[in-house]
């Protein structure tokens, strides 16, 4: 309990995070009161209680009403957290898999979504008929702060070093492959290598992606540097500059899947040991992870097991 000077007492019960949230979030006494159905100067005894046990003051008391001060900030963080582990609680208990209701929100990089977004959605409707995904295709750092915002409920990133804010743990080891214009160069199934890094132009995604921040340090470790025709945020951008052949790119495999048996794109792997990179699955520290965002991580990885995404 970094904020006191004492142990836990009953004063840190369940009615008096609920009676303070209330303060909180109404940003006044008296209508924290009447939204409790309790007097107000009961209210602000019973806040005055708690600080005092805890040793800090939460709130900033003025003649417009009450502001949380930086402790109170921290305190009502821990205080909804709690909240929310008991509410996942409960509906872990009181919920089988197939009657779980809600909405959960998914984010995934667009090279992994070309590919995994219609079959997780299949399975996921399949299993949770009562339930409700929303899928949002993006690069990385768009994903994280979108996580950040609470916007999502788990996200598929490249690069582990995300945020200190999140949990992260390994999802899947992604093998990248170099991507050409199967037009004009006639086809060739020699592998790629981290050499090819440095002939010719790439078009990539713009350096606050994790795919990106991968490619530079591969090239980086074998001494070439890349030379960028153009930065674009958008896999199908990506995939139609290289099919014209004003540039190439990297990508799994999964996300130019079509456009090779088109015979639009040509695919080449890397030699070993490759070149891939790990994505990692991430949840905000400062949220629980709900029965249903739990299921469906279990989803993902049952679908990547089967080479949905491959």
């Amino acid at each position: 309990y970094p904020l006191g000077h004492r142990g836990p007492s009953l004063l840190l019960g369940f009615d008096t995070l609920k009676l303070f949230l209330a303060v909180a979030d109404h940003g006044s006494f008296t209508r924290a009161a009447i939204n409790l159905a309790m007097t107000q100067s009961t209210v602000s005894k019973r806040v005055q209680q708690l600080e005092t046990e805890l040793g800090t003051l939460l709130l900033y008391r003025n003649g417009r009403g009450v502001k949380l001060t930086e402790d109170g900030a921290r305190f009502a963080d821990v205080a909804r957290n709690i909240f929310n582990q008991i509410d996942g609680i409960k509906t872990d208990f009181s919920e089988g898999a197939h009657s779980l209701r809600g909405s959960v929100a998914l984010g995934l990089p667009p090279s992994l979504g070309s590919s995994l977004s219609v079959p997780l959605t299949l399975r996921f409707k399949e299993k949770f008929p009562n339930a409700n995904l929303r899928i949002v295709e993006a690069f990385s750092g768009s994903l994280l702060e979108l996580l950040e915002a609470g916007k999502l409920d788990t996200a598929i990133l490249y690069d582990a070093r995300v945020s200190p804010t999140m949990l992260v743990s390994p999802f899947y080891n992604e093998r990248l492959y170099l991507i050409e214009s199967a037009g004009g160069a006639p086809a060739t199934d020699v592998p790629a290598t981290l050499k090819d890094l440095g002939e010719g132009s790439f078009v990539l995604s713009h350096s606050s992606n994790g795919l990106r921040r991968v490619l530079e340090e591969a090239a980086a470790a074998v001494h070439v540097s890349i030379d960028i025709y153009a930065e674009l945020d958008s896999l199908t951008a990506l995939k139609r500059t290289a099919e014209l052949g004003f540039a190439r790119c990297i990508l799994p495999y999964g996300a130019v899947y079509r456009e090779v048996q088109e015979g639009k794109l040509r695919a080449r792997p890397f030699e070993d040991p490759g070149l891939s990179a790990v994505l990692v699955c991430a949840t905000p520290l400062h949220r629980s992870v709900r029965r249903l965002a739990k299921e469906l991580q279990l989803l993902m990885r049952e679908q990547v097991a089967k080479g949905i995404a491959d």
